[in-house]
């Protein structure tokens, strides 16, 4: 699973409200649903509400 740098960014910019658990599971279900290279776009797709 490799993280592409405009998905690192889009994380980032996510208000995670100091909750590391809440960053855990959306990390952990990015490595779940998709492909090798983890984008921005699915980032928007599985992590922003």
């Amino acid at each position: 699973m490799v993280f592409d740098e405009a998905a690192l960014k889009a994380l980032q910019e996510i208000n995670w409200t100091g909750n590391i658990r809440e960053l855990r599971n959306v990390v952990e279900r990015l490595a779940i649903l998709c492909d090798n290279t983890i984008t921005a776009a699915d980032v928007e797709l599985y992590a922003k509400r």
